[in-house]
């Protein structure tokens, strides 16, 4: 059995093994010889230095690019959540995180839908199923939830991974545009009740004059329901209008019509009509106010308001009639006959046709019920 070797024994066998395994010594080699590996080591060093300084940059970019990334990421205006299937919360931004009203690390691992307001879960479970049976890009308005009450509403878009198994959301903030849309709506909400309920009558003109729309007290004003006015221009209507001195009131100098080629507005003009439909004739106060769009120097509508002075001006007129005509036309709205009236007062029966057409006339009565309307008006009946 051979006996243990020392390590100057191994030292001693290792060195000869190494002398047999040289071709050459070191000394039979010439100094090119010796000088050409250490000239490749040096080069190979060179490189491996070269490769380490850009290896080095490359790796500051990438932590440049994360740090950028991360900071988009987390400050970003936009709240970012990725869902699993099950909508399991596996990554969330901080505005996300803000959002919702809680640390980041208490959201990992959650449902999203704990956050969702109970009126939009089951809207919002419908929408997350789609989006992971359709790789389009989904969007939805839900609101998010603090202890049960609505705490700010976001519009979502969503839109599935590649590998199908997340779902990643981006959630915009439109609480102040819902409370906007609020305010609009009961801004619409309060100007449809008053222009419903409003005592002046209201006609909305295009832009070629055509009546838009009108309100209920411009339907009772004119005697004329809102389907034969809509679409058409008021000589469409063959109304007949008059000045205050009586004489024609030409289509080019209405209010509305001023207002549309002025682009300004008209206030209190007077104006006399007459409907052939109706057989009725009234006295307006009329105002025009052009409408613009935003940068618009031209209108493009023209709102009119008008109120019935039919009244005013009558009992004015009423007011200077002689006393003979003041007592026929108490007659006759009494119901006495043309007949009876000329016994009364001891005159010819056409004497008191002279007299009722000057009273129609003078008084622009030339219906029956607005003659009746107006005798109760002034309490002769």
């Amino acid at each position: 059995m051979e006996k243990h070797r020392t390590a100057e024994d191994l030292r001693r066998q290792a060195e000869k093994r190494l002398q047999k395994s040289r071709p050459r010594t070191a000394s039979n080699l010439t100094a090119e010889e010796l000088q050409r590996p250490i000239q490749e080591l040096e080069v190979h060093q060179i490189e491996l230095e070269m490769q380490n300084e850009e290896l080095q940059q490359v790796r500051s970019e990438l932590e440049r690019s994360l740090e950028q990334y991360t900071d988009l990421y987390d400050f970003a205006p936009v709240g970012y959540f990725t869902l699993d299937q099950d909508g399991i919360i596996l990554n969330v931004n901080l505005t996300g995180a803000k959002m919702v009203r809680m640390e980041r690390s208490r959201i990992l691992n959650q449902n999203f839908h704990k956050f969702i307001h109970p009126e939009y879960q089951n809207e919002f479970s419908s929408f997350a199923q789609k989006v992971f049976q359709d790789q389009d890009q989904e969007a939805i308005e839900v609101a998010l939830q603090k202890e049960g009450n609505v705490d700010l509403y976001t519009h979502v878009k969503a839109i599935i991974s590649e590998d199908r198994q997340e779902c990643r959301l981006a959630l915009v903030d439109i609480s102040l545009q819902k409370k906007a849309e609020v305010e609009l709506r009961e801004r619409e909400r309060q100007y449809r009740t008053l222009f419903e309920t409003m005592s002046q009558g209201v006609l909305y003109h295009d832009l070629e004059g055509k009546i838009i729309t009108v309100n209920p007290a411009a339907e009772k004003i004119l005697g004329m329901p809102i389907e034969h006015m809509q679409g058409k221009k008021p000589q469409d209507l063959h109304w007949v209008t008059i000045d205050e001195e009586g004489s024609d009131f030409p289509e080019e100098i209405h209010p509305y019509m001023v207002a549309l080629r002025t682009g300004e507005m008209v206030n209190n003009v007077v104006m006399g009509l007459y409907s052939p439909q109706t057989g009725r004739s009234i006295w307006l106060n009329i105002t025009a106010v052009p409408q613009f769009l935003p940068g618009e120097d031209s209108p493009f509508q023209v709102v009119v308001t008008f109120e019935d002075i039919s009244y005013i001006r009558r009992m004015g007129t009423y007011n200077t009639l002689t006393p003979r005509e003041k007592e026929v036309f108490k007659l006759l709205v009494s119901g006495y006959s043309r007949k009876t009236i000329s016994e009364m007062l001891k005159v010819s029966p056409k004497t008191v046709d002279k007299h009722k057409e000057n009273l129609e006339v003078k008084l622009k009565l030339y219906n029956k019920e607005d003659i009746i309307e107006f005798a109760r008006l002034i309490r002769l009946i």
